[in-house]
């Protein structure tokens, strides 16, 4: 989003847009630093947030009424709420008049749910406002059908995710023709970075959904080929023989919950600095003794 000041950017966490007259730009916290001190930047980035932005689903990229909104766990909503309006009776214009909180919490029964309540400060849609005053549980599977075929967003997601997913749906498509190859004891074959990206995006990314000058592209090149170098140090793959993008990759069965595998991975080659033995590929225990 452009904020009014000097066309400055601003990136909030969620962009909602209820109709063609109002929306939200909101912060999402599940947690916050112990040091209270280090709050003051969430104030700052909703006294953005609080403007008269441009980069809505509208022809001009205006909208006429749009709040400002804290989405926090409720876990914290109630201490941040307290600390914001302390904020705002030391200085009236450090926090601005559309701004709220909005508290979220999850909660499983017999099927999983979202619940939300407003916290702190109003919201200018008088349905929405009469929804979130009472609170309201979501749920989950409702949303989850409508982009059914999405996995990424614009975070990155954990490394070993990601691994687990190239691994197990990604890879296996491309082993048509590969070979087994007896010195690494895998099937090899050749996988290019900026090609498997491509491809996520349109099977589970930013390609599958509704894009426009302002849209971000996820998962990125920059994730796989990390997750690539990752699998390069686990010894599942090879780095590239010159200057293009294309890895070879070790494929093989691996053992139990392929997630977990490459959790264990990741811890192990974090607890030996950074390197992974042959030895580690045989047997790598969930629970270390202690005196490692």
């Amino acid at each position: 989003m452009t904020t009014s000041e000097e066309n400055k950017t601003v990136t909030p966490d969620l962009v909602a847009q209820k109709s063609e007259t109002y929306g939200i730009a909101a912060e999402v916290k599940k947690s916050l630093p112990q040091d209270q001190a280090r709050w003051e930047k969430y104030v700052e980035q909703l006294i953005k947030y609080d403007d008269d932005l441009t980069g809505w689903w509208t022809p001009d990229g205006k909208i006429s009424c749009a709040d400002a909104v804290m989405l926090i766990h409720q876990s914290r909503g109630r201490r941040f709420s307290r600390y914001l309006q302390e904020i705002k009776e030391k200085n009236p214009d450090a926090v601005g008049e559309n701004t709220s909180i909005v508290e979220f919490n999850s909660s499983a029964e017999t099927r999983s749910y979202y619940f939300f309540r407003l916290e702190y400060g109003t919201v200018r849609d008088s349905e929405l406002l009469e929804t979130l005053n009472d609170g309201i549980q979501v749920p989950l599977d409702k949303i989850l059908v409508t982009f059914p075929n999405v996995k990424y967003y614009d975070s990155p997601p954990p490394t070993a995710y990601l691994l687990k997913e190239l691994w197990m749906e990604t890879f296996p498509s491309m082993l048509d023709g590969a070979e087994y190859d007896e010195k690494y004891k895998a099937t090899k074959f050749s996988a290019s970075v900026r090609e498997v990206t491509e491809e996520l995006q349109k099977a589970y990314g930013s390609a599958k959904l509704r894009s426009d000058q302002r849209s971000v592209e996820f998962p990125t090149y920059k994730w796989i080929k990390g997750a690539f170098e990752k699998l390069v140090e686990f010894k599942l793959a090879l780095p590239p023989s010159d200057e293009n993008d294309t890895y070879h990759i070790l494929f093989k069965t691996l053992r139990g919950d392929v997630l977990n595998r490459f959790i264990e991975l990741e811890f192990r080659q974090g607890r030996n600095g950074g390197q992974t033995t042959e030895e580690d590929h045989d047997q790598l225990p969930l629970f270390p003794d202690e005196e490692n």
